[in-house]
């Protein structure tokens, strides 16, 4: 595996560890925990995007898929999210959520009629695939 590859996967894994940790010596201390988690598989991605989407009130994404792995946080507001295989789910500021690569992605839409949403998307790719598929469900 090459260096950079083994710095992903070290960074990610830093990122989703299990305990809830903390560091500091007195007030203010930060405390960081885990909000998503998944066993990678051996392959290795070469490329990591971090994506801002922001949703006006209502607006609602296409069904796509992503070629890679995808971690996927709500920064404010509430977006409604459906994966193949699942049913639509609500996801609030600090709510994540993670899609296995080529997973179909039906529905990503803002929740709220009147207010803004907001996400972060990390998305793990070799760098040759457009990081969004569009996909034309049938009806």
């Amino acid at each position: 595996m090459n260096p950079y590859a083994k710095a992903l996967c070290v960074a990610v894994a830093t990122l989703l560890a299990t305990p809830v940790l903390a560091h500091g010596d007195g007030a203010g201390e930060e405390v960081v925990t885990s909000i998503a988690r998944t066993t990678l598989p051996p392959k290795a991605f070469s490329h990591a995007t971090a994506l801002r989407v922001d949703f006006a009130p209502g607006a609602t994404s296409t069904a796509h898929r992503h070629p890679g792995h995808v971690f996927a946080v709500v920064l404010s507001g509430e977006v409604e999210s459906a994966l193949d295989g699942h049913p639509p789910r609500r996801y609030k500021a600090g709510d994540a959520w993670y899609e296995h690569p080529g997973q179909l992605h039906r529905v990503t839409r803002n929740a709220s009629d009147s207010e803004p949403a907001t996400l972060v998307a990390w998305l793990l790719s070799d760098g040759k695939e457009a990081l969004v598929q569009p996909v034309k469900l049938k009806r």
